[in-house]
């Protein structure tokens, strides 16, 4: 993996080196990279944390990744929503959750998201219908969604492909156009900013990107969402990074900050991450996604952070 990365970006280090590293809990890292392979790391069971520990110790060269002059680094937060679903269209339940097109159609990965969005598809596959548009358009960011019928039942819906148009921040248009400041943009921000006005709304046509969904699991065995490249998730170790550079399952040595929830400050986060999933906003060696489980928090997360990657010995 680190043969991607250039030379005079990358700096042998040794353990001792990593600050927090002692302090991780490498069972558990250790346990999410074990299930998230094809094959068992290990014939046996880890018994504790201090062999979990040494065997990422006796496997791995940690190199820290050293940013270029004024390279900034950009970590964000991305989590499973839950919305309110029919599975039938009703005058509340308007707005069409699309399946991947049949026989890859290219009739329809070649429409942009007003064009998918101006009309109903009926020839599309529908798998669920919703009541709140905006949440429909941050389900699309979020690359998943729990959906909770109106018979009772929940079910969860996944990334399964998008059309052929790339990803553009409707953030971004809002700072730069001076309808939110720099330092209030948030998904939170975004969401109430929207909801305003229907013109308000329709800005999200910026972003031409749109994306088809799939049925996954969701039940006590599987309480996470599958990522984009087929890897079940988990929280505050999955991280979705730019995978023309790493490969999959990665383990990255994350060093940032992480929001409080229902606060204004934020706290250390130290923490063995995994790249186990993808998105069209995160480009670049030093830009990630922390899935964040189910918490909506994750939309406050935005920081500068420092990576250390560890290759196989």
């Amino acid at each position: 993996m680190i043969s991607k990365i250039h030379t005079k970006q990358l700096q042998k280090v040794s353990f001792e080196d990593i600050k927090g590293w002692v302090h991780d809990n490498h069972l558990d890292a250790f346990t999410v990279l074990n299930k998230s392979t094809k094959y068992d790391l290990l014939d046996q069971k880890m018994p504790n944390n201090n062999m979990a520990r040494r065997y990422f110790e006796k496997n791995y060269q940690p190199y820290k990744v050293l940013r270029k002059q004024n390279e900034v680094s950009l970590y964000t937060g991305y989590y499973e929503p839950s919305l309110n679903a029919s599975s039938v269209k009703t005058e509340e339940y308007l707005y069409p959750l699309y399946g991947s097109p049949k026989n890859k159609s290219e009739k329809f990965v070649n429409l942009t998201r007003r064009e998918l969005e101006e009309k109903i598809y009926w020839d599309l596959p529908i798998l669920a219908w919703l009541s709140d548009p905006v949440g429909l358009y941050f389900m699309h960011i979020q690359g998943s969604g729990s959906l909770k019928f109106e018979n009772g039942t929940e079910r969860r819906f996944v990334f399964s492909s998008k059309n052929n148009y790339e990803y553009t921040s409707i953030g971004r248009y809002l700072t730069d156009n001076n309808y939110i400041k720099k330092t209030r943009i948030s998904m939170g921000s975004i969401k109430k900013w929207m909801i305003r006005s229907p013109e308000n709304l329709s800005k999200k046509y910026i972003n031409k990107s749109f994306i088809f969904f799939k049925e996954d699991l969701k039940d006590d065995v599987n309480p996470h969402p599958l990522g984009q490249i087929g890897i079940r998730l988990t929280p505050f170790r999955s991280l979705a990074v730019d995978m023309s550079i790493y490969n999959a399952n990665t383990p990255i040595w994350l060093d940032t900050k992480i929001p409080i929830k229902d606060s204004k400050k934020a706290e250390r986060f130290q923490r063995l991450m995994f790249a186990q999933d993808k998105g069209s906003a995160i480009k670049g060696l030093l830009r990630g996604d922390i899935f964040f489980g189910n918490d909506e928090n994750a939309g406050n997360m935005k920081s500068q952070g420092d990576i250390i990657v560890f290759e196989v010995i």
